[in-house]
């Protein structure tokens, strides 16, 4: 049976998501026609938008799913992977991605692709780019509706399908209506979402990594629900005391 109550904040920040998709509908600026305005925002976002929605398209799920599972798994050696990821996104963004932006403003282009296939006048090209782009993307989007489903099942203990579904919906929805200027909005209210959790999330382990404190009752009462036994808590407390 689900919880109704761990339901209904969700409900309300769909329903908030799906407004902000309407009024940037509304607002969406029309000058560079619906092709430029629905795939690319009209090149008119900024800085700021640009960054939560990268965050929370890249870095959701892998960062409060996959990405701690894993290092509980490895250990410190995690921390190698969150540095190459960091440092792929200062490369994409701060050195590729400026002069990308400017070779595509210079040549009218809305897709990479269509950047590829005016740098190599080929369109036998463009359509290999096209499929190895979409086949890596669609990994991409699986793994992040597989966390998010994962995630609902345990927070509002309906079934994993249901959380399938109702994210499978309402990002149909905001990408019908709003382009990506709308899912650039609703990603970036995600974002800022995203960094206050983390930083409510850090201070309260933080101040209860002490015996007794919140971190240890939380780790004791997940270890009793998911069935671990009493000896990896005391391991887990053994290395969590400084």
């Amino acid at each position: 049976m689900g919880n109704l109550v761990a339901l209904i904040p969700l409900v309300l920040f769909l329903a908030v998501a799906l407004g902000i998709s309407f009024v940037a509908r509304r607002r969406s600026v029309g000058e560079g026609g619906f092709v430029k305005e629905y795939f690319i925002g009209n090149r008119t976002l900024g800085g700021f938008v640009l960054a939560m929605t990268t965050i929370a398209t890249y870095g959701s799920v892998s960062s409060f799913v996959g990405g701690p599972g894993q290092a509980w798994l490895v250990g410190w050696g995690w921390v190698y992977m969150a540095v190459v990821q960091v440092t792929a996104l200062v490369l994409l963004y701060g050195i590729m991605g400026k002069k990308l932006a400017l070779v595509a403003r210079n040549l009218d282009a809305v897709t990479v692709i269509d950047v590829v296939r005016a740098r190599y006048s080929s369109n036998a090209l463009a359509n290999i780019s096209a499929v190895i782009v979409v086949l890596f993307f669609a990994a991409t989007m699986v793994a992040q509706f597989v966390g998010g489903a994962k995630l609902f099942e345990a927070v509002t203990g309906y079934s994993y399908m249901v959380g399938l579904v109702l994210f499978g919906a309402a990002v149909i929805l905001f990408t019908t209506i709003g382009g990506f200027r709308g899912v650039a909005f609703t990603d970036a209210l995600c974002g800022i979402i995203m960094l206050v959790g983390i930083g409510v999330l850090a201070a309260i382990f933080v101040n209860g990594m002490l015996p007794g404190g919140f971190t240890f009752g939380f780790m004791h009462r997940f270890y009793e629900r998911v069935g671990i036994r009493d000896d990896v808590v005391d391991e887990f407390r053994a290395k969590t005391v400084v």
